[in-house]
């Protein structure tokens, strides 16, 4: 839904998609010069004038066009990859969004089942003081942990608002608009050769090398402005009269344009272009650093968080339910006091939510390694 309705994301296509019409009219030769007019006019009057006719062509120093449409064309590739590297911003962005989306509303779920049982153990606590088995102070505190548990779930709540808001940004549709409830399926543990990130394919460099190879072509261009572009124009004449004797004539003449200001304009055009050429080709290799290293953190990333999953799955879980049934008896035969009880069942919920926080972990540095920023 980010993808097709995001307007950021459209409008950047867009703009690479406009600067991809702007290459054809940068390659193409300007549009002759046409004019009519009267001409050798006597000032004393009489019936001497004539009609001209005049076209004239202005024609570039070979190579000046392709060199400008090569420009437009890197302006135009850049552009798009530029737009490709946003479609993967915010593509991660809309993925960690939405994990955001399901861990609280996971945190809710739990909150809601933890607070049902604290309920029941309020109601048994009650029954206890008024027989005399307990203190009040044990009925005090059961009370408090559900207060307590309501000011969470409204923190909760706020905070699923605002994340529902962001999504619904990034969706182009109004902050209020409900998401429902999130089931996603977690994909296996393992990375595919797909995931690997291979830089030759990153919009970012790829973008980079657009503008290197922009750079490269505006020096040429700077270089062919050194030689004059050349004007053919041609002309004829008419009697505006036929009781002259006066010939209709024509006439061709060939001009060039002087770049007589060649070390203000040339001269400088052809030193920036190779200073941008060398910004770029440094650009690329910070980039390159970068990725290289945004790639091992993320890789780094899913190998931890898929042992943390198989450690949770495996021990830590499993534990954890028995450490809560020995608690739930000890509580039941009155061997162990309430506030141990609630504790253990705080950690139980504690690592139920590490453990969907692990598992979001792993999609988390897939979508890291499978659309590298």
């Amino acid at each position: 839904q980010v993808r097709q309705a995001n307007p950021s994301l459209q409008s950047s296509t867009l703009r690479a998609e406009a600067l991809a019409h702007r290459i054809d009219p940068s390659g193409t030769l300007d549009d002759p010069f046409v004019a009519v007019g009267v001409d050798q006019v006597p000032f004393g009057g009489g019936m001497g004038s004539v009609m001209r006719y005049q076209v004239s062509q202005t024609i570039p120093f070979p190579g000046k066009l392709s060199a400008k449409s090569s420009v437009a064309g890197d302006r135009a590739n850049s552009a798009k990859n530029d737009a490709e590297t946003f479609k993967r911003e915010i593509t991660v962005l809309a993925t960690q969004g939405f994990f955001r989306l399901y861990y609280n509303q996971k945190a809710l779920e739990q909150k809601e089942q933890l607070k049902k049982t604290i309920e029941s153990t309020v109601d048994s606590t009650k029954a206890r003081y008024k027989t005399g088995e307990s203190g009040h102070h044990d009925w005090l505190l059961a009370k408090i942990e559900l207060s307590l548990f309501e000011v969470e779930k409204l923190r909760l709540l706020r905070e699923q608002k605002t994340i529902q808001a962001v999504l619904n940004e990034l969706r182009a549709q109004s902050a209020e608009t409900p998401i429902g409830t999130l089931s996603p399926e977690f994909s296996s543990h393992d990375l595919t050769t797909s995931e690997i990130p291979d830089l030759a394919l990153q919009p970012e460099l790829k973008s980079l090398d657009s503008f290197i190879s922009q750079a490269e072509n505006e020096k040429r261009l700077a270089k062919l402005s050194y030689f004059p572009d050349f004007v053919v124009q041609g002309m004829a004449m008419a009697p505006s009269s036929k009781m002259t004797d006066e010939k209709s004539n024509w006439g061709v003449m060939l001009g060039i344009n002087l770049p007589l200001y060649f070390w203000r304009k040339q001269s400088e055009l052809s030193t920036a272009a190779s200073i941008d050429k060398e910004a770029a080709i440094l650009e690329k290799k910070s980039v390159e650093n970068r990725l290289n290293t945004e790639a091992l953190d993320a890789k780094e990333q899913f190998k931890t968080a898929k042992d943390v999953v198989a450690l949770y799955k495996s021990t830590v879980i499993p534990t954890t339910n028995l450490a809560v049934q020995n608690a739930k008896s000890g509580y039941a035969s009155r061997r162990l006091p309430l506030l141990q009880y609630l504790e253990t069942l705080k950690v139980q919920r504690t690592q139920e939510l590490e453990y969907v926080a692990a598992q979001i972990d792993v999609e988390l540095a897939r979508i890291r390694l499978k659309e590298l920023l």
